[in-house]
């Protein structure tokens, strides 16, 4: 393939940046910060703003736009659309909008709460409880369904996931991938395939065909010489190629069958000086690069150039 990476930018760390749907046919993304939510372009450069009256622990779940924003604060679930509606109570750690309608994942000790609520009022249309002692919920909506994957890291006691359908205004889970403790770093920008990456075995990333989930091909670390496995962090970069990172060593980018893959030089000593923690799928052949250094965390915003 022969990919080179050119550094658009490098930024503050951006652990809160959510999809935020497409403008002009590209995307964009919301961040809160200073605030106010800041709409960003596919190159995380700013756009527009929308000040709430919130205070400084907020942390963006959803957005559609500014047009409609979903946010946790200390004082509860925040819906900020025509009006900004707060369901005091609702502690949710990951959201979604799927056919108009609010998912929302909520710890509640031993288990996880999944609600529907009415992206209006807030009002709770739907309660689902899932066993899972001390998980952190991650939400992926479909890029082209109204549908999610519900992703829920348990620390040593694995990942949980689940297909979630609203259907009218009921919840349907369906357990996927039971026993396999996935990490999902994503559907593919079309929706067809999804790219997993390991978490009880770092030795194996896999791709995944959507909705089947049979396996179409899978990247060994011994196939391009990563000592130490695979990290969690990965993403798309388009529909033909992938990304994912081999610990403490390289940037990997590969093709959609993960084949013909390359090591990318970026501006980051790996190992004891640096890590990949998050990758982030921007559109147009970028990719946020959350990485931790010495001199602390940063976002390298990253075009990858074929040829």
């Amino acid at each position: 393939m022969l990919i080179s990476a050119d550094v658009i930018d490098v930024l503050d760390p951006m652990s809160g940046l959510v999809f935020a749907g497409k403008t002009v046919g590209r995307l964009t993304f919301a961040l809160w910060r200073d605030g106010a939510v800041r709409l960003l372009d596919d190159r995380l450069a700013e756009t527009s703003q929308r000040e709430l009256p919130l205070e400084d622990d907020v942390r963006v779940l959803a957005a559609s736009s500014l047009d409609l924003l979903i946010l946790a604060s200390a004082g509860g679930l925040v819906i900020a659309g025509e009006q900004v509606v707060t369901a005091p109570g609702i502690a949710a750690d990951a959201a979604a909008l799927l056919g108009g309608l609010l998912v929302v994942a909520v710890p509640d000790g031993e288990r996880h709460r999944l609600l529907v609520l009415d992206s209006a009022t807030g009002t709770v249309l739907d309660d689902q409880a899932i066993d899972a002692d001390g998980a952190r919920a991650y939400l992926h909506p479909h890029p082209a369904e109204d549908t999610a994957i519900l992703e829920l890291a348990m620390g040593q006691d694995g990942v949980l996931a689940f297909r979630v359908d609203v259907e009218g205004s009921r919840l349907h889970l369906t357990e996927i991938l039971a026993g396999e403790d996935p990490v999902i770093a994503g559907f593919s920008p079309s929706g067809a395939r999804l790219l997993v990456t390991p978490y009880s075995d770092p030795q194996t990333v896999r791709m995944l065909s959507w909705p089947a989930l049979k396996e179409i091909s899978r990247l060994d670390a011994s196939d391009v010489d990563a000592e130490y496995g695979f990290g969690l962090a990965g993403c798309w970069i388009n529909d033909d190629r992938a990304a994912v990172y081999a610990t403490e060593d390289a940037l990997i980018v590969t093709d959609e069958n993960l084949d013909s893959s390359e090591r990318i030089a970026l501006p980051i000593d790996f190992g004891d000086e640096g890590e990949i923690e998050k990758l982030t799928h921007l559109g147009s052949g970028n990719v946020a690069v959350g990485a931790w250094t010495p001199a602390g965390r940063l976002t390298l915003v990253v075009r990858l150039i074929e040829g």
